[in-house]
């Protein structure tokens, strides 16, 4: 009789009390991991948009001579931030359209661009002959940027939960790169805490 009310009792405090710990201890090692995790998921689709729109950037160049800039009126100089916004029932995925005016014609150029990815191309001044662009997701943790005069992609820090400023990107100079060793402006290199202050390549 005495092992049948033995077998009922059930668990006892500290067995309770273990299983809660561990169950702690394993929830206190997941949880930034999986944080981090989507925090590099997000900063992949931002080095995947600028890599994708340096290879178009460059595809048009081949046919006109000339970059466009994210500019509203296609103009060449500096250009506008664009961020591809997600909203209920909405395709993640929309394109960026951007208008130069070439020697020949004003043409455009459209690329993909993915959700909550902000991104800014400047060309230089009146000529559009060379160009800058970065890139950030509003939930990623770096900024990304790309120059006509180099083949290196650069990041910086940048804060999260927010988009790219259009401050944040360099003024784009004709044969020169605009990137390497430039401090942070904008929202990028300034956090995290001993952030990186400074376009450098990544290695």
């Amino acid at each position: 009789m005495l092992n049948k009310l033995r077998s009922r009792q059930g668990f006892t405090l500290i067995e309770l009390l273990i299983v809660v710990a561990i169950i702690g201890i394993l929830a206190a090692i997941a949880i930034p991991q999986f944080s981090a995790y989507r925090i590099r998921g997000y900063n992949s689709a931002a080095t995947a948009d600028l890599r994708n729109g340096r290879t178009a950037m460059e595809a048009f160049f081949s046919d006109w001579q000339v970059y466009p800039s994210s500019n509203a009126a296609g103009t060449p100089g500096a250009g506008l931030a664009y961020t591809n916004a997600t909203v209920p029932a909405a395709i993640p995925i929309a394109a960026l359209s951007i208008t130069a005016t070439a020697p020949s014609a004003a043409t455009t150029i459209t690329f993909p661009v993915s959700a909550n990815v902000t991104i800014v191309v400047s060309t230089t001044a009146a000529t559009g002959a060379s160009y800058v662009m970065a890139t950030k997701n509003a939930s990623g943790d770096r900024c990304y940027g790309a120059d006509a005069d180099s083949t290196q992609v650069y990041w910086m820090n940048g804060i999260i939960g927010q988009p790219l400023t259009p401050a944040s990107v360099p003024a784009a100079v004709g044969n020169a790169n605009d990137l390497a060793g430039v401090v942070g402006a904008g929202n990028c290199g300034v956090a995290p805490a001993a952030p990186q202050l400074t376009w450098v390549t990544i290695s």
